[in-house]
């Protein structure tokens, strides 16, 4: 493969029981640190809960699979970007930071994201498709102009998104999406990627000020901006806060990626049957190769 290569790192991406029993199949040492960090033996846990993880152990199984999958290949890549949660593996492929903290970050997030919704609940966050970019962008302005204070949380392309509103009942809005032809594809009960989602930005900070951050050894592209991040730890910090809180997208992490001197191809790691799959094949088609690295199982 050649070194004039990027990789995307999905987020917010379930894994099949087969993913899991894949994963945990391999007693290695990046399984070994995801299971210190978390606290639990995750084979026993797959056993148990199968496909129905704990989201905290699930994020970290996740990781696990990604980095084994991404250290199969001969030669690495020269950028990476990663959406949502997949930002951690990415800052951890550029050597930003360290293996077990990238597992502990997605532990910790996920534990204070759940400790905060059992006190308050943060909204909901739909995933729908519409039938283009224009009409995704249509559908924010049609659901603030009835009320319902939307926030675009992820922006997939081609008109598949995911909108945070800070109302606890999905109901009437899964209802208008319907009525106005949007097919609704999931709900979960937490807004994600907004200003209102949980935990607040300073609880978010604090946890980052436990995490050693190095200047990266390749580029990274921020979620947010599809912008190109310095070297500084700082400026990495800064990223990981404003992606939590504002809107993911695939299309400009995709542009940024190409934007990068000598890039000439853009990779996934992800399981086969995840959205990211077709909708990184759709915004790459004609503009550059691409391989789909996939998970075991």
């Amino acid at each position: 493969m050649s070194a004039s290569r990027s990789l995307i790192f999905p987020g917010l991406v379930p894994l099949s029981l087969p993913n899991l029993e894949a994963v945990v199949g391999v007693d290695d040492g990046h399984l070994s640190i995801a299971a210190h960090v978390c606290g639990v033996a995750p084979a026993d846990a797959v056993a148990r809960y199968g496909a129905n993880l704990p989201q905290t152990l699930h994020e970290a199984l996740l990781a696990v699979a990604v980095i084994r999958r991404m250290e199969k290949e001969p030669l690495g890549w020269t950028a990476f970007g990663g959406l949502s949660a997949g930002v951690l593996p990415a800052l951890y492929a550029a050597g930003a930071i360290a293996e077990e903290d990238c597992f502990r970050l997605a532990y910790e997030i996920n534990s204070s994201q759940l400790r905060a919704g059992r006190q308050r609940r943060s909204g909901t966050t739909i995933a729908a498709l519409t039938s283009s970019e224009g009409d995704a962008e249509r559908l924010v302005e049609v659901l603030g102009e009835r009320g319902y204070k939307p926030h675009l949380s992820v922006d997939l392309g081609g008109g598949l998104v995911a909108v945070a509103l800070p109302t606890g009942d999905p109901l009437p809005v899964t209802e208008l999406l319907h009525r106005l032809g949007i097919m609704v594809l999931d709900s979960i009960d937490r807004a994600e990627h907004c200003p209102f989602a949980l935990p607040r930005k300073e609880e978010f900070r604090s946890l980052l000020d436990t995490v050693e951050f190095r200047s990266p050894t390749a580029t990274v592209i921020s979620p947010l901006t599809g912008e190109c991040l310095g070297s500084s730890p700082d400026e990495l910090k800064h990223m990981l806060v404003e992606q939590w809180f504002d809107t993911a997208r695939l299309p400009k992490t995709v542009d940024g990626l190409l934007s990068v001197s000598g890039v000439k191809g853009v990779d996934l790691v992800s399981p086969e049957s995840s959205v990211y799959v077709s909708c990184t094949r759709n915004l790459l088609r004609g503009r550059a190769d691409h391989r789909l690295l996939t998970l075991p199982g």
